[in-house]
């Protein structure tokens, strides 16, 4: 179409000289000596769209001819001539008497092309191939001189659907998903009359999973501009088998009475088109008919003219504008732990992020989502929802009461594990498009985290004193977990006990107290009762035991302080010397640390 213009312009020119030079001032002049025989020039052509409206399009020449000769040339000549499109004759113009002043002249020409011929000549276009020519055919009236101006023939031609045709094998995926391998896509021109043309596109398919895959009634829309040119459906649903390749074809024909407006839509955005062919399911909700577009079947051609400049028209092929489903993505996942009458309450909050407009899928986008929390295979959350998405950001909420002997459970598996705990979060999620479910990436929120309770106990010597004297001596001492229960958590305090008197000496019994965060989880003593001859070495053990029953208090004081705890340990022997019983502080088994953990912070 961008020969159009060009030609309009170059033929105004020669309409202009070719009226000047057979003028019946010139034939005078010529009568007469006056004029010499140096033609008219023309100097300059400037053309430019005049006014457009829904019925016409005006086309404005402004040319700027010199004329060589001393004296003017009157107008007495007139110019006709039509511009044809493939015989379809879009524009007829004319002009009065033209004169030219010695010198410089600027002339105008105008004419109007009739916008109701454009599906005509769409038609033509269309059955020729996509290929145009241009003819334009002056005639020419003047006194005492004529000559036959030659016809201006151009041609120019289309490929529309290029864009279309693709062997590229491409995969259509949603949520990290494959849903369906595109083999080939394709689209061809049907024999197009002036009233409509019809226009088939296909895409050939192959489902790569293990499931079929159904899609609802096909729908489709054809738009050039926004000017919806042919809409519809297929009335059949469509199933791709699990891994089968089918064709799925759409026939639709565009409205041809629609393409002047198309065409004034085309020249009043700079002469710039988007021809959109959108495809999509259509699904049946209580709201209504609803549509899910289906991208593989959906393309975006955008071509561009310079119809009176004379520049080349250009074609390509657009990406997306957002209106392909994007499946919902987790933005954060965020925890937290409050305090109940029955014990305590983990909540977490997931925020996910919804690309996509209101009108992306068949009434409301539906979330399906199971959420499961564990320490240790002890499971804390275990919970699933069907959310409604808006557009943009939502939180679910996933929750649920987390009993003390859950938390006891937990505790009993830490100590087993080598005061090791793994945080395992599991979460299935998927996005209902209304014709198939994609699933939803969650990000990995497992991790792992380690306390060291007894790490400050203090194998060093550790003097026995009474009274200022040096009774006794305890060397190599160790304290380690036994095998806990749900009941109490064992430690193992064993070494060795050196007697430095001649006199034997007895460790009647082990005190011991361990604190968290003020939360006493032992204050007792254990039996010991082992004698040592003076001058002597023996082996020692006790065992002592943390009270679980305090562990969901510790816990939840645990998480309040941000997940830090003071701890503090300290302990005392029982010792009979002499026939009495003393009472030692064990100041280096004793010691005071914090026990940090990261289990439901930031990494």
């Amino acid at each position: 179409m961008s020969v159009l213009g060009g030609t309009l312009g170059k033929v105004a020119a020669a309409f202009v000289v070719g009226t000047v030079l057979t003028s019946a001032g010139l034939g005078a002049a010529f009568a007469t000596g006056t004029l010499t025989l140096d033609p008219p020039t023309v100097e300059s052509i400037q053309n430019e769209w005049g006014e457009v409206t829904d019925e016409t399009t005006g086309i404005e020449t402004r040319l700027v001819v010199t004329n060589p000769n001393g004296v003017a040339i009157p107008g007495v000549a007139g110019v006709e001539y039509d511009v044809n499109m493939n015989d379809v004759t879009v524009a007829s113009g004319s002009s009065g008497g033209i004169g030219l002043s010695p010198g410089e002249n600027e002339v105008t020409l105008r004419t109007d092309i009739d916008n109701g011929k454009i599906p005509a000549w769409w038609a033509t276009h269309i059955n020729n191939g996509e290929e145009t020519t241009i003819s334009i055919r002056p005639s020419l009236d003047a006194p005492l001189f004529s000559s036959e101006l030659p016809a201006q023939d151009r041609t120019f031609s289309t490929d529309l659907l290029s864009s279309f045709e693709s062997d590229s094998g491409e995969s259509v995926t949603a949520g990290g998903r494959t849903l369906l391998t595109v083999e080939s896509t394709d689209a061809s021109w049907g024999e197009a009359t002036a009233e409509e043309t019809p226009l088939q596109f296909s895409g050939t398919v192959t489902n790569p999973n293990d499931e079929p895959l159904e899609f609802a009634e096909i729908g489709y829309t054809v738009s050039m501009n926004d000017v919806t040119l042919a809409e519809g459906t297929t009335g059949d649903r469509v199933e791709i088998g699990a891994n089968e390749t089918e064709t799925i074809r759409i026939d639709s024909a565009l409205d041809n009475q629609r393409l002047d407006e198309w065409w004034v839509s085309h020249l009043n955005r700079g002469e710039k088109t988007d021809l959109e062919v959108e495809a999509f399911a259509e699904v049946e909700t209580d709201d209504g008919t609803q549509r899910v577009p289906l991208s593989f079947l959906s393309k975006r051609v955008v071509f561009e003219t310079d119809i009176l400049g004379g520049g080349a028209a250009t074609t390509r092929a657009a990406d997306g504008d957002g209106s392909e489903f994007e499946s919902p993505t987790i933005e954060s996942v965020e925890r937290d732990w409050a305090s109940t009458d029955s014990g305590t309450r983990f909540a977490t909050t997931v925020v996910v992020n919804n690309p996509n407009p209101a009108n992306a899928t068949p009434g409301e986008l539906a979330l399906d989502a199971t959420y499961r929390v564990a320490l240790n295979d002890v499971g804390l959350v275990n919970d699933s929802q069907r959310a409604t998405l808006t557009e943009g950001r939502n939180e679910l909420g996933f929750e649920s009461d987390v009993s003390d002997r859950t938390i006891t459970e937990w505790w009993v598996s830490h100590i087993e594990r080598g005061e090791r705990t793994d945080l395992t979060t599991e979460a299935d999620v998927s996005a209902d498009l209304g014709f198939t479910s994609v699933p939803v990436e969650v990000p990995d929120q497992s991790r792992s985290f380690e306390t060291d309770v007894l790490s400050g106990f203090d194998d060093s010597e550790q003097e026995v004193s009474v009274q200022g004297q040096h009774l006794a001596t305890m060397d190599d001492m160790t304290s380690e977990w036994g095998d806990p229960t749900m009941n109490k958590t064992p430690m193992v305090v064993s070494g060795e006990v050196t007697n430095e008197r001649t006199f034997p000496l007895t460790i009647e019994r082990f005190g011991y107290e361990v604190r968290m965060n003020d939360v006493v989880l032992a204050d007792n003593e254990s039996h010991v009762g082992t004698t040592v001859p003076g001058q002597s070495t023996r082996d020692i053990e006790t065992t002592g035991y943390l009270e679980n029953d305090r562990i969901p208090e510790w816990w939840v004081s645990h998480l309040d302080n941000d997940e830090r705890s003071e701890l503090s340990v300290s302990y005392y022997a029982v010792v009979s010397f002499g026939g009495q019983e003393y009472t030692v502080e064990l100041d280096s088994m004793s010691y005071e640390d914090v026990i940090e953990t990261n289990a439901f912070g930031d990494e």
